[in-house]
């Protein structure tokens, strides 16, 4: 999943311990003239000729080199992933789950379908730490965190979970409450990328099954800065 409305009213059951029955959820030198006119044909270059010839070659060469020298290096600067920090917590008043989104990777390679021929798209890694609260049971999900892809909002890109972990990270997919507080990385691909990128965690209302009671919604932003 990419790109997303905003999720409708999960359910929630309620028993003696209360618990969610859903989930929560990038200058050449000339020649001489006068000599090339007067020279005879099939005569060898001139001494002023020669070197101009050599000065020709060499700015050439130093151009040609200093443009692919240009062009590898920032094919590498993109290509590296560079890590910012984030540091935005907050907590969802409602279920007690403390949410950090503690860092981002940016410029990462992909092989996402929506990259194909997108050279304004971006892969950004999120960071994100969840410590759950014990009123509710069920989990914490990736599709719940957002960024903003040219206005709309991109969530969790499923399929570059693979290059994700290849890359060293670990995979944030659900997080269940009863294991306690739980730490990865989420990808989500934004269309067309910007030096900050904003964010949003959003939890959704909720239902309580078999009772007249809603969960409110939550949610609260972030800003990813630039690398």
């Amino acid at each position: 999943m990419n790109r997303s409305g905003r999720h409708s009213a999960r359910i929630l059951t309620q028993t003696s311990a209360l618990a969610f029955a859903a989930v929560l959820a990038l200058s050449a030198c000339g020649t001489d003239d006068s000599a090339a006119e007067t020279a005879p044909e099939g005569a060898e270059p001139t001494q002023a000729q020669g070197e101009g010839f050599e000065a020709e070659e060499t700015a050439e060469e130093t151009a040609d080199t200093t443009t692919e020298t240009d062009d590898a290096e920032g094919a590498s600067d993109k290509a590296e992933g560079a890590e910012v920090k984030v540091g935005a917590e907050f907590t969802d008043k409602e279920t007690g789950d403390v949410i950090t989104v503690v860092s981002a990777v940016r410029n990462n390679p992909t092989e996402y379908y929506e990259a194909a021929d997108n050279p304004d798209g971006e892969m950004v890694y999120i960071e994100v730490k969840v410590e759950p609260g014990d009123s509710y049971g069920g989990t914490i999900s990736s599709a719940d965190f957002y960024l903003d892809s040219a206005g709309e909002e991109a969530n969790y890109a499923s399929s570059a979970k693979d290059e994700l972990e290849e890359a060293g990270y670990e995979y944030f997919d659900l997080a269940p409450r009863r294991d306690g507080e739980h730490t990865g990385y989420i990808p989500i691909y934004v269309s067309e990328t910007a030096d900050e990128l904003k964010g949003t965690y959003l939890r959704p209302e909720a239902k309580v099954l078999g009772e007249d009671k809603k969960v409110p919604e939550f949610t609260s932003e972030f800003e990813v800065p630039a690398s």
